[in-house]
């Protein structure tokens, strides 16, 4: 959808959760830049999203995802 896998956008977002949850609220310079990416690129497609692609999930993984990424850290280095 508007040439973003819905698979691998899921698989992202909730590696980036799980690492977040298992580090004690803390994701390396990569993951939160590829957790902001993603983030941004589930904003593009939630207006696209029929009933068929269960839409209250995506907002309810955008909701997640937008809440470590405004609790995480940036890191320092």
């Amino acid at each position: 959808m508007a040439g973003i896998d819905l698979v691998t956008l899921d698989a992202d977002l909730a590696g980036c959760v799980d690492t977040w949850l298992n580090n004690g609220g803390l994701l390396d310079a990569r993951r939160i830049r590829t957790l902001n990416r993603r983030i941004r690129e589930l904003e593009q497609v939630l207006p696209h999203l029929t009933e068929a692609d269960a839409p209250r999930r995506w907002q309810r993984l955008h909701q997640l995802a937008q809440r470590v990424s405004d609790d995480t850290p940036c890191p320092t280095n």
